[in-house]
C-alpha cells in the first residue's frame, strides 16, 4: 500500500503530535549545528530530545520502496550528528536489502502504512539489557614458530600488543571452545592446544599454532539500549487481536492491537565496549511489553562485536616440534 503526498504530510504531523504528548522537546523540520562544523546547520525532519538523548527521525515520500542507499545515508547521519538512535520512516516500505542493512547498522525502520500511535510513543524509550562477558585472567599464550633464533623477548611482546586483530582471533576462538564445552563450572581453569593464529605474524615469522591456558569467569554489565516496539499479527490466532481503522481525513489504514506489541527491536550498537580481557557472549533482559499469550519477538539490530582490549597476559614463543 502506498501513501499519497497529502496523506504523507498529515501522517508526519501526526508522528510529531504523538511524540509531543509523551516526550521532552520535539521539533519538526529542525536545524542543528554540525558537530564538526558548528557554523553549518543540518536539517532534520523530526528531532526528539529526552534528557541527554537525541533521537533523529527521517521521513521519505517515494512511490518506490526505499533501498540500501537510503539506509546507509541514515547511518551516516546517525554517526555524523551523534544521534542516540536513528529512525527511518518510508511511505512505501523498504527493499529486503535495506532491511538487512539496517539490522546490521543499527537503524530502526518503519513503514508508515503500518505505524500506530503506541509504536510512535515507544520511540526514545530504552530497555535495560544485561550484557554477558567471559572475563579471562592468569592467561599464558604460547606461540609456536618454525624458528625462534634471533628473537628478542621484549620485541616479541611489543609486536604482539601492537596487533589488536590478534586479540580478536585469540579470544573469540577461546570463547567458541568454551561454548562447545558446557560441562564446567565458573570460575574455570582451561587449557586449549588447538588454537589457530590465523595469518598473524610475530616479527615477520608466521604463527604455526597456539596453546592457551588460564582462568575464565562470567561478568555482567547493565546498559540501557534504544528500543522501539511495533505490532505484527501472529501467524495463527484463535481470537481476533488486531483491528484496522482509518485515520481522520485520510484513507490511511493503521493497524491497532489490544494485546500489546509483538516485536521489540533493540539496538546494541551504542553499548559500551567489553571490560578488559573480556569477550561478549550474549544478553539477558527482564520485562518486555506484550501479552503472555503472544509474547513479543526480539529483533536485535546493530552489532556488539567490539574490538577486545587486552590488559594483562603472558606471552611466550617456542619452536614447533
Amino acid at each position: 500500500m502506498t501513501i499519497e503526498s497529502d496523506d504523507f504530510e498529515q501522517q508526519i504531523k501526526r508522528i510529531h503530535d504523538v511524540l509531543l504528548q509523551d516526550h521532552g522537546i520535539v521539533t519538526w523540520n529542525d536545524r542543528i549545528p554540525d558537530p564538526d562544523n558548528p557554523k553549518q546547520s543540518r536539517q532534520i525532519d523530526i528531532s526528539v530530545r529526552i534528557n541527554d538523548e537525541f533521537i533523529h527521525i527521517e521521513c521519505r515520500y517515494h512511490k518506490a520502496k526505499q533501498n540500501t542507499k537510503w539506509v546507509e545515508e541514515l547511518f551516516g547521519r546517525k554517526i555524523s550528528l551523534e544521534a542516540s538512535s536513528m529512525i527511518g520512516v518510508s511511505s512505501s516500505g523498504f527493499t529486503d536489502g535495506a532491511i538487512k542493512k539496517a539490522k546490521r547498522l543499527g537503524v530502526f525502520l518503519y513503514d508508515l502504512s503500518e505505524l500506530n500511535d503506541e509504536a510512535i510513543k515507544s520511540w526514545g524509550k530504552k530497555t535495560t539489557i544485561k550484557f554477558q562477558y567471559y572475563r579471562f585472567y592468569n592467561i599464558e599464550v604460547c606461540h609456536y614458530l618454525e624458528s625462534i633464533n634471533g628473537l628478542n623477548h621484549e620485541e616479541v611482546q611489543r609486536d604482539i600488543f601492537s596487533k589488536p586483530e590478534y586479540y580478536d582471533i585469540l579470544f573469540n576462538q577461546i570463547k567458541y571452545e568454551l561454548v562447545k564445552n558446557t560441562d564446567f563450572y565458573l570460575p574455570y581453569g582451561f587449557k586449549f592446544n588447538n588454537i589457530s593464529g590465523g595469518n598473524i605474524e610475530i616479527l615477520g615469522k608466521p604463527i604455526m599454532g597456539l596453546s592457551v591456558r588460564g582462568c575464565v569467569d562470567k561478568v555482567y554489565s547493565d546498559f540501557e539500549c534504544p528500543s522501539i516496539f511495533s505490532f505484527n499479527s501472529p501467524e495463527q490466532s484463535e481470537l481476533s487481536i488486531a483491528s484496522v481503522e482509518k485515520t481522520d481525513n485520510t484513507s490511511l489504514e493503521i493497524i491497532k492491537s489490544s494485546s500489546g506489541f509483538s516485536r521489540v527491536s533493540i539496538d546494541l550498537s551504542i553499548a559500551p565496549n567489553a571490560p578488559p580481557n573480556s569477550v561478549f557472549i550474549g544478553i539477558e533482559f527482564d520485562k518486555l511489553p506484550g501479552s503472555k499469550k503472544y509474547p513479543p519477538k526480539i529483533d536485535i539490530i546493530g552489532s556488539h562485536e567490539n574490538p577486545i582490549y587486552l590488559k594483562d597476559a603472558s606471552f611466550v614463543v617456542a619452536e614447533i616440534s
